[in-house]
């Protein structure tokens, strides 16, 4: 995102708004500070679970312009509620090389990583986990370094400092900033329930995380690997709920774990090996939770999809009919209108009566009038704009062959795809092109069912040839019918018992209107072939 952009965006944002977010992040800020002061380093404000340096990347990801927020309310929670007991001018100074750490990783994130609060995506949550521990080794060392510059932490204690100063923002952000999305994307639903399904994932986590806690906690050894029956419900959760779920629940037993161990008596040395444990299991826990929520989506997608197709395909059916029929019409109308104008300048070289050639001029204009109305309504459902988009041709293709696998496996019929070298995006009308790649797939699939083996198998193969994307789809079928090979692009022609004969003559049309070409060769030794080429910048024009 460029400089103008970022810029744009906090123009969008009102100066009182900008105040009152930045307001409520210091009491939020403030109050996380109150709450989760426990095991504290050496006076030094550094402790295992930082939840508001976590707050503190969360805003900063939203805009760096909340930079000064993030400088003061650190400074204010560290002379006000930690009570250091250093230097004012050393805590502004390790503060002040903390947030500048915190803003290069949340331009890093968002800008770089492409990361949002707001989306849900496997390969940000990926990129959150990995960067965010590389960072905070970097504000670890700056905000240590400066404590020890400001000769508030000596040489020795040095390394143990920046250890826990890691691990505390480290777990903080891991498990805030997930907690973050959850919240904007139940915000984003207006008709969230707690159904009876989630009740019952609620209740398995709880009484879990309970067993869990009971055993870690209730022997009196400090027994670290029972902490791995806290995996359980986490997991339990991830299956369940998805992303959202594991965020909820992390920060849940990251708060009953720091509870428990300050009454228990678990010294920070415990504590320590325990939050590193946790480490461990959030990083698990958001993987497996943004896995499942990435393939729901995807699932959702498909069936969206599907719909959209099946839509699309009844809409261009009918609208290639109505082209058929204007045309069909038009023809006679316009013979109807030229016999009707012969006789009416027979009439008016004859003795006829006035009344016989007005009825002759009024039937000639309306049947002009109907040939009009025929022609605008052809015009209407063979045109319209395309909405030209860059697609990726492989993941087309892959999600074009997962919308028909189900009815190729019903019919003993194999799909592959085959890519001969990297293919560049083309720029074309995804719903489009995905009707012309799903008509020509089901086509293969039909036709690879008639074999008497039940060895169908339809190939799909991407091609890049100059400036042209080639894509082929084949199949070991009967290959077409001989009575069809040089009509079976036109309209109405097909073998099928039900077939309309639409398909294949309203996707050559839309190749056509991208400016590329659709035609069929023979497949060896058995089977067909249909290969369209499509131009890498797309239609200079709407090419119909």
């Amino acid at each position: 995102m460029g400089t103008k952009t970022r810029l744009r965006r906090f123009n969008d944002m009102t100066i009182p708004k900008f105040w009152w977010i930045g307001i409520a992040f210091l009491a939020v800020f403030l109050s996380c500070n109150v709450l989760t002061e426990w095991h504290e380093f050496d006076a030094l404000g550094i402790t295992l679970w930082s939840p508001d340096n976590g707050l503190s990347l969360a805003l900063l990801i939203e805009s760096v312009a909340f930079a000064p927020f993030v400088f003061v309310g650190a400074v204010l929670a560290d002379v006000f509620i930690v009570g250091v007991q250093h230097d004012i001018f050393v805590t502004a100074a390790a503060e002040l090389v903390s947030t500048i750490a915190y803003v290069s990783l949340a331009l890093i994130l968002r800008y770089k990583l492409k990361f949002n609060l707001r989306e849900i995506q496997l390969s940000g949550v990926t990129a959150f986990l990995v960067i965010v521990p590389a960072g905070t080794v970097l504000s670890s060392s700056l905000y240590c370094m400066a404590l020890y510059m400001g000769n508030a932490l000596s040489a020795s204690k040095l390394p143990v400092a920046m250890s826990r100063f890691w691990i505390g923002d480290t777990l903080g952000m891991i498990t805030i900033i997930p907690l973050v999305t959850t919240v904007f994307t139940y915000l984003s639903r207006p008709n969230w329930s707690l159904s009876a399904y989630r009740i019952s994932s609620i209740a398995v986590f709880v009484l879990g995380t309970c067993f869990g806690f009971a055993a870690l906690i209730g022997i009196g050894e400090k027994l670290y690997y029972l902490f791995n029956l806290l995996f359980l419900p986490i997991i339990w959760l991830a299956i369940r709920e998805g992303y959202t779920g594991v965020a909820v629940g992390l920060v849940v037993i990251q708060l009953v774990l720091a509870v428990i161990t300050v009454f228990v008596g678990y010294d920070i040395k415990d504590f320590s090996i325990l939050q590193l444990l946790m480490l461990v299991l959030s990083i698990t826990g958001l993987l497996l939770g943004a896995v499942t929520t990435e393939r729901r989506m995807a699932a959702l997608l498909l069936r969206e999809q599907k719909a959209e197709l099946a839509r699309m395909t009844a809409y261009a059916k009918a609208g290639a009919m109505g082209a058929a029929l204007a045309h069909e019409i038009s023809q006679p109308l316009s013979t109807v209108a030229t016999y009707l104008h012969a006789a009416q300048r027979l009439l008016q070289s004859s003795v006829a009566r006035a009344p016989v050639a007005e009825a002759l001029i009024k039937a000639e204009a309306e049947a002009r009038r109907a040939r009009e109305v025929l022609e605008r309504i052809r015009d209407f459902v063979s045109t319209g704009n395309l909405q030209l988009q860059l697609l990726d041709r492989p993941d087309l293709a892959e999600k074009i062959a997962a919308l028909c696998r189900e009815e190729a496996t019903a019919r003993r019929v194999q799909i592959e795809i085959e890519s001969v070298h990297p293919v560049p995006q083309v720029k074309a009308d995804r719903i489009q092109i995905e009707q012309v790649l799903n008509n020509l797939l089901a086509n293969a699939i039909e036709a690879a069912s008639d074999r008497s083996d039940a060895r169908g198998r339809v190939l799909i193969r991407l091609a890049w040839r100059g400036e042209v994307v080639v894509i082929q789809v084949e199949d070991n079928g009967p290959g077409v019918a001989t009575e069809l090979t040089d009509s079976i692009f036109e309209a109405y022609q097909t073998t099928k018992p039900r077939g309309m004969g639409l398909g294949l003559s309203l996707s050559q049309r839309i190749v056509q209107r991208h400016a590329g070409r659709l035609w069929w060769e023979p497949n060896s030794p058995v089977g067909a072939r249909f290969v369209i080429a499509l131009p890498i910048e797309g239609p200079a024009q709407d090419a119909a």
